[in-house]
């Protein structure tokens, strides 16, 4: 029987990404083994050092998928789900192969992604509505695509005062036991919807995928829009959403490679 062991890497080679300036700190842990603790992703995620949003490890792929992609918040805790991370790993890896799809594994379950020149779409799996509530004087839809999204749909722009005034206790609110990404959605027309979001464990960030899939689908299936699919914009840029007959979510939108770096192992200690 013949074992093949990862090569253990003293010094960590690392890629910066972003989507729409939701930025990450990508491991490609496929040929190099990759193990970091709790205190040392925060201090990775530390904008003061590396800094990102989210840290991502690439593992090695099987049978039925390519790679298999792990998703830390910056505090070290594991996400399930996150759209623009999704979309800058199947980058990487198409950047490698050929494939016209690859099927990247997460907590969420296995998504398909395809390349579409310098866009990539992603099928980011059914999404879950679930019962809505009213907190702070906003009247949350709840949704979940592999991490738990509370959105209202608001009139008027949100004040930066009321905005970090109340994003953060929503969070943290007993409803969401394991918290939740706060969305405020702004419907322009059926074809745009603005949205700022405030991301668990990371504070508001200039985009969320899994934040425009939720956003998108509760339009689409409470109607507040006519059409299937719609464009969230972001103060980081657009992403396409489209919510299918099963309650999948189809998002679409470019990445970023910012620069490829390597951390000592004496940082880590």
């Amino acid at each position: 029987m013949i074992f093949h062991m990862l090569a253990v890497q003293k010094n960590l080679k690392f890629i910066k990404a972003n989507g729409l300036g939701n930025d990450f700190v990508i491991f490609d842990a496929r040929f190099v083994e990759v193990n970091l603790t709790a205190a040392q992703i925060q201090k990775i995620s530390n904008r003061k050092n590396i800094g990102c949003d989210q840290l991502i490890i690439i593992k090695k792929g099987g049978v039925n998928f390519d790679c298999e992609m792990i998703i830390y918040n910056c505090d070290g805790s594991i996400s399930g789900a996150c759209g623009n991370a999704t979309r800058c790993v199947a980058g990487i890896i198409f950047e490698t192969c050929d494939k016209p799809e690859i099927l990247i594994k997460t907590a969420a379950g296995i998504l398909s992604c395809k390349k579409a020149g310098e866009l990539i779409s992603v099928n980011m799996g059914k999404i879950k509505f679930t019962k809505n509530i009213e907190l702070f004087g906003f009247d949350f839809y709840v949704a979940d695509i592999g991490n738990p999204h509370a959105v209202a749909f608001i009139e008027q722009n949100i004040s930066d005062e009321d905005f970090f005034k109340i994003a953060p206790q929503v969070e943290n609110h007993p409803y969401f036991p394991n918290k939740t990404n706060t969305e405020f959605a702004k419907i322009i027309n059926d074809n745009l919807i603005e949205v700022r979001v405030f991301e668990r464990a990371a504070g508001e960030t200039l985009a969320c995928g899994s934040g425009a899939c939720a956003v998108g689908a509760v339009a689409i299936k409470n109607s507040l829009i006519k059409n299937k699919q719609t464009t969230i914009r972001f103060k980081g840029g657009d992403l396409k959403i489209e919510k299918l007959e099963d309650d999948c979510v189809i998002m679409t939108g470019a990445y970023e490679k910012i620069f490829a770096g390597e951390i000592y192992d004496e940082f880590l200690k």
